[in-house]
């Protein structure tokens, strides 16, 4: 790796507080890329009932600046999302009595849980509306949102937690655009065959001759 390589990196995860900003990174995005792409070839079920394939599910990659408002908000130690509408907006909690002095694991591992309230909670409809928003889901259909294209995140230990006894608060966050969980738009386009109605100006991706069933 050259100079400039690790520079660019150095600068890129400064904002962050991940040991291993890069790695991280590109572990997040793994997560969200195997859940998204899962649903999108149809191999994801919710409470036994098989979801229909997306045609438009977009490949999601990482963006530093992103990052770098995700980390400034989990640095405020939040107990609520902050509100802002210029993207979406995911939230994890981690409460532990011997937390890591290495808190990347924490983030890369957020989107596991989010993917979690869909077997605890259910889905309703594939067509966003207040019913879903409220049922527990809303962190899992934002990774679900397939016009969403970027994701960047940040980890903080917010230390004892005076609610929990001799428990550490950390918190992850990750932030989205295009911003998902819109009411009343579809999560996702859904038909027989995935890939088959990417937006404009993307084309179905394919490995080794193989469609991944992501818009790139």
């Amino acid at each position: 790796m050259n100079t400039f390589v690790i520079v660019l990196l150095l600068v890129s995860g400064a904002n962050t507080q991940f040991s291993f900003p890069a790695l991280t990174a590109d572990q997040i995005v793994g997560n969200h890329l195997k859940f998204r792409q899962n649903l999108a070839s149809g191999g994801l079920y919710v409470q036994g009932v098989q979801l229909p394939r997306a045609t438009n599910m977009l490949k999601t990659f990482w963006d530093w600046t992103l990052a770098a408002n995700a980390q400034t908000y989990a640095d405020s130690c939040p107990t609520a999302p902050s509100g802002a509408t210029g993207y979406g907006e995911n939230m994890h909690y981690i409460w532990t009595t011997t937390p890591a002095s290495i808190l990347d694991s924490y983030a890369f591992n957020a989107p596991l849980k989010w993917a979690e309230q869909l077997s605890d909670y259910g889905l309703s409809s594939l067509t966003m509306d207040a019913t879903i928003l409220a049922s527990g889901v809303a962190d899992a259909t934002q990774m679900m949102w397939a016009k969403t294209k970027y994701v960047g995140c940040g980890v903080k230990n917010c230390g004892p937690d005076p609610t929990q006894s001799n428990k550490t608060r950390i918190v992850a966050v990750c932030h989205y655009t295009p911003k998902g969980n819109i009411i009343g738009e579809d999560i996702y386009e859904q038909g027989a065959i995935a890939c088959s109605n990417c937006p404009a100006g993307t084309v179905c991706e394919s490995y080794m001759g193989m469609s991944t069933s992501m818009c790139v």
